[in-house]
């Protein structure tokens, strides 16, 4: 449900879309929305009353093109945004909107409210849910990345499942021998043992599997071969584009970027990792090394429990603490495949701002991997971080996990 309130403030039109939050018990209901922008001043107040049972996270987007995009950069927020806003009549929030945006006029401009209660709906086994919601994508410290993981912009992402781990071996040769026995056709991959990632696996190969693992359970397919949507991808190699998707499917997919990125964070905002600014051994399966000052492991090179070999070794899936979202390995072990085609240049464009970005539109050479793994440094391990890879490549520490949909 989504109520619409448009006014208008200091050169700002904004149509307030408020959100409603899960709709799974008792939602919060966000009303009564007044913005104006201080006199004299590049502050602009929101005021909105919040219903609710308890605390909840808001989330607050801009818009310059009437709503097509949730493009401006909203960074400078304080008052009753983010986690833990109670319940009450006059909540504020203030939009440094001269630090954000400076210059800047503009009559199109949209602003949406969003509340999120939390409430889950239950889980698929193995699975987590991630809550629908806002975050900023990127290279938040502007100086660890590369030119590829900027500029910083704000996604909202609708609600999903994800899987709590990357793939196992044991998980995938039970999908893969149903599904070479019923039509599928896949490569086998490479594994250590049961309980580790499935690892040196293809785009190609993780996608056909994906399908396999839905009908398997009786899901539909979320890939197909045509822009119809009527024969269901069984066999890899085929370059399919977002129009061979049938994106409201509720069968197992790879996640696209914005939704790896934002389930990596888990719920922290502006962190290097899945826990926060630095990180060791005790947290990853990745190769330490001193010349990064956020590598404060007192163990260097390998893993030392796992690190046997030149190239290090995959650890046990669940071997480290979960992130925020209850996901485990999110930062190294394997690198993970997501459904994106890569450009570099992405990140500036305007689709990428939009509401669950599915990356460049039309045909690419490359796909994107995310995550690292127990051979990478730790820049590799970072949310932002971005590798390109050929789709049908099946490099050493090549993996990935599921999405599915509500």
């Amino acid at each position: 449900m989504k109520v619409k309130q448009s006014l208008r403030f200091g050169g700002f039109l904004l149509l307030l879309y408020l959100g409603v939050g899960s709709v799974w018990a008792a939602p919060p209901v966000v009303s009564n929305i007044r913005a104006a922008q201080r006199p004299g001043t590049h502050l602009v107040d929101v005021y909105y009353n919040l219903s609710a049972i308890g605390a909840c996270t808001v989330y607050l987007a801009v818009s310059d093109n009437a709503g097509a995009s949730y493009n401006v950069p909203v960074f400078t927020l304080t008052g009753a945004v983010g986690t833990g806003v109670s319940p009450g009549n006059d909540r504020l929030v203030v939009w440094n909107a001269g630090t954000d945006w400076p210059g800047r006029f503009n009559s199109q401009c949209r602003v949406r409210v969003t509340a999120d209660d939390g409430t889950a709906p239950p889980a698929p086994a193995n699975m987590a849910y991630i809550p629908a919601g806002t975050f900023t994508m990127g290279d938040s410290f502007l100086s660890d990345g590369s030119t590829a993981e900027l500029p910083l912009h704000n996604v909202h992402i609708s609600a999903y499942f994800m899987d709590k781990f990357e793939v196992s071996r044991g998980l995938w040769l039970d999908v893969y021998s149903w599904g070479n026995g019923n039509g599928y056709n896949m490569n086998g991959g490479a594994f250590k043992a049961v309980n580790h990632p499935i690892q040196t696996i293809t785009w190609y190969d993780a996608v056909v599997w994906c399908n396999a693992r839905s009908e398997k359970e009786g899901l539909t397919p979320c890939y197909y071969t045509d822009a119809a949507q009527t024969v269901v991808y069984r066999s890899g190699g085929e370059n399919i584009t977002n129009a061979n998707v049938k994106w409201n499917a509720n069968g197992y997919r790879l996640p696209t970027e914005a939704e790896w990125e934002k389930a990596a964070r888990g719920g922290l905002n502006a962190k290097r990792f899945p826990w926060g600014d630095t990180i060791s051994h005790s947290q990853a399966n990745y190769y330490s090394q001193a010349s990064y000052a956020y590598d404060i492991s007192p163990t260097r090179e390998f893993h030392p429990t796992w690190g046997a070999g030149v190239s290090g070794s995959t650890s046990p899936i669940g071997s480290f603490a979960a992130n925020g979202y209850g996901l485990h390995d999110m930062g190294g072990n394997v690198w993970e495949w997501v459904w994106d085609y890569y450009d570099s240049n992405y990140y500036g464009q305007p689709a990428a701002t939009q509401d669950n970005p599915r990356g460049p539109a039309g045909v690419f050479s490359i796909r994107v991997l995310r995550g690292g793994s127990c051979g990478d440094v730790a820049y590799n391990v970072r949310c932002a971080a971005r590798a390109p890879a050929i789709p049908g490549s099946a490099q050493i520490f090549f993996g990935f996990r599921c999405v599915r949909g509500l």
